[in-house]
């Protein structure tokens, strides 16, 4: 990347340059990824038909961001971006692959500390914009080092005036109080991209969330309206929000057989190991510092205000206030999904009574009062984004599409807004059979 000069930074200034490396074992993926890129006059592309040729380019000389895809013969993309991570810790790195490869994709997160995480098949404009912002962090980094080298030198220099210089001071004082506002705002920039694993994580919940679309967004965005009835603090807020988003990360690494079944239909042993969803959560996030509150949190949005909760029967404010919030809002998106811990999916009416019936036993009442006051902005995030994705034999007429239907062959069967009649069903029925295969249909949930 061409380097940025603060003491020469003007409008005029030349665009950086940027140095993007392109690896996948199919050329056709390889030219769809290379033709994303082609109006963008500051990214110049170079592609890879395996690890190894990524590897070999990469020591002929730097490069800022590695796009690699999952699956490929000889060394995979996780073996691939944690070999990069070691030698080119500076170059960013970015992984594409399938839901099948969750397993992996975590295992290329903790090893090879990947930047970005991109499901397939992926969205251009959402891949062309995740690309651009890790390229404008990459140069705001680089503008910070420029920045600092500046501070340091002009320290030196304070150091070498003498006493009778006072106009010479007063005058360097001002620079470097200039530059070290500057710095602090470089700072906080830079502090703020580390949370760009947080929608990172919460990407990898809701994939494992098949019956759930949405759900941990859906969450958060209840949580953001109680906390702010509430009047608690913007840094409090915020914590929460990330808190809701990751809330059920544990889940992740329990088996999809448990955790299609209501609470009340699992075995003994099954319960079990559902309850140690939120000590999963909590051990998966103490490894992110900045975000040690929102691991409480996980930890204990399942406990009662009551005392009868999980894991530590915690009650009324032992509870972090935080996951007595997450607890309604949890609840709430819940009971409108099917095989909720009351059994079947409720209307909007219906669950909003179960939450103020359970004031004071399940729920903090206070917190209660806030959802009641918010409710109305509640019904209208759930009529914009509830969704759920069901079987062909559980799909009814008068349902419409949330996202585009896509076969096993990449082919769009149904677009998204389709309203589904008994004849589409029926072909959907017909295609499964000639094909020996599942359908999952997302739809909106009423």
């Amino acid at each position: 990347m061409t380097e940025f000069d603060p003491e020469k930074n003007t409008e005029s200034d030349a665009i950086p340059m940027y140095q993007l490396l392109l690896v996948d074992d199919e050329v056709h993926i390889l030219s769809s990824l290379s033709r994303l890129f082609e109006d963008e006059d500051d990214i110049m592309v170079t592609t890879c038909e395996c690890a190894k040729d990524g590897l070999k380019h990469l020591e002929e000389g730097e490069c800022d961001l590695v796009i690699s895809d999952m699956k490929m013969p000889e060394m995979d993309g996780a073996a691939f971006l944690s070999e990069v991570a070691h030698r080119w810790p500076s170059t960013d790195r970015m992984l594409l692959t399938g839901f099948a490869d969750i397993t992996s994709a975590i295992k290329a997160i903790n090893d090879g500390q990947i930047s970005q995480y991109m499901s397939k098949p992926w969205d251009d404009d959402d891949l062309l914009k995740r690309v651009r912002k890790l390229l404008d962090v990459r140069h705001l980094k680089e503008k910070n080092r420029q920045l600092t080298k500046i501070k340091d030198r002009q320290h030196e220099q304070l150091q070498k005036l003498t006493r009778d210089q006072e106009r010479i001071i007063k005058s360097r004082t001002e620079e470097l109080e200039q530059t070290a506002n500057q710095l602090d705002m470089a700072y906080e920039e830079l502090k703020e991209s580390y949370f760009q694993c947080i929608p990172l994580l919460a990407s990898l919940v809701d994939l494992n969330e098949k019956n759930k679309k949405g759900h941990a967004k859906r969450v958060a965005a209840i949580t953001d309206l109680i906390s702010a009835q509430m009047k608690l603090s913007t840094a409090d807020q915020r914590l929460f929000h990330i808190s809701a988003l990751v809330h059920d990360i544990g889940k992740i690494g329990i088996d999809q057989e448990i955790q299609r079944k209501s609470v009340d239909k699992m075995s003994r042993g099954e319960l079990i190991i559902y309850k140690q969803h939120t000590l999963l959560g909590e051990s998966a996030l103490m490894a992110f510092d900045p975000i040690q509150q929102a691991a409480l949190i996980v930890r204990s949005h399942h406990e009662r205000y009551d005392g009868r909760g999980f894991p530590n029967k915690l009650t009324g404010e032992l509870i972090p206030l935080g996951a007595r919030i997450i607890a309604v809002a949890n609840d709430y998106d819940n009971l409108l999904l099917p095989n909720n811990f009351m059994g079947e999916a409720m209307a909007d009416q219906l669950a909003y009574q179960v939450i103020i019936k359970e004031s004071g036993k399940r729920y903090d009442p206070e917190v209660v009062t806030a959802f009641d006051y918010v409710y109305d902005s509640i019904l209208a995030i759930h009529a914009k984004d509830m969704q759920i994705t069901l079987p062909v034999n559980q799909l009814k007429p008068g349902m419409q599409l949330c996202n585009d239907l896509i076969n096993h062959h990449g082919i769009v069967m149904l677009a998204a807004g389709r309203t589904l009649t008994e004849g589409l069903i029926e072909k959907l029925a017909q295609f499964e059979a000639a094909f020996d295969t599942k359908l999952q249909v997302p739809v909106k949930h009423h």
